[in-house]
């Protein structure tokens, strides 16, 4: 597993660490910085998609045992051939961000692409680059696997992220909309 060490601006003087988490003895940690960091404007497609949220700016109210299902059934895969990953950014020995990435196992796109299912920093290392730093850690990572495109999504309401992902070459290739069909 490549483990990348960089210094850390300013803020943080302790060595930030990324690498592919493989440990199921980090779930509840993984999951608790997830909790942390999550609001209703968070929510998009995916989470509608998935067992994350019920309605637009809903999550279910179960979310943190649905989380922790999905980050267990993640850290089980074998990691020479998983297609679900976590990304992990360490300063020091504090568990600072995540990255849940997914990989089009089917290979039937014109190029290569995984998804950047989510990306969350906690609080204290927010804005001192570590967000940054691991976003630019997993498309490296994924470029070495042959992967050619990168895509995410995030919330309408989720300006800052936008922002931050317009900031690192992102561009918007689609708008996904929402018809409910029941009362």
């Amino acid at each position: 597993m490549p483990i990348s060490r960089l210094a850390m601006p300013r803020i943080h003087t302790a060595p930030l660490t990324l690498r592919w988490c493989h440990d199921p003895a980090q779930e509840a940690a993984i999951a608790a910085l997830f909790m942390r960091q999550l609001s209703p404007r968070y929510i998009s497609h995916s989470e509608l998609q998935g067992a994350r949220a019920v309605a637009p700016g809903e999550w279910r109210r179960d979310l943190p045992e649905v989380l922790r299902a999905e980050l267990r059934e993640t850290l089980a895969l074998p990691p020479a051939t998983a297609a679900s990953l976590i990304a992990t950014a360490h300063v020091g020995d504090a568990l600072a961000a995540i990255a849940l990435v997914s990989i089009d196992e089917a290979r039937r796109a014109a190029r290569a692409f995984a998804t950047l299912d989510d990306l969350v920093v906690d609080a204290p290392f927010q804005s001192a680059g570590v967000g940054g730093q691991l976003f630019d850690w997993v498309c490296a990572e994924l470029r070495q696997r042959g992967i050619a495109r990168l895509f995410l999504e995030s919330g309408i309401g989720n300006q800052g992220a936008h922002r931050f992902f317009e900031a690192r070459g992102c561009t918007p290739v689609s708008v996904t909309m929402l018809k409910e069909l029941e009362a």
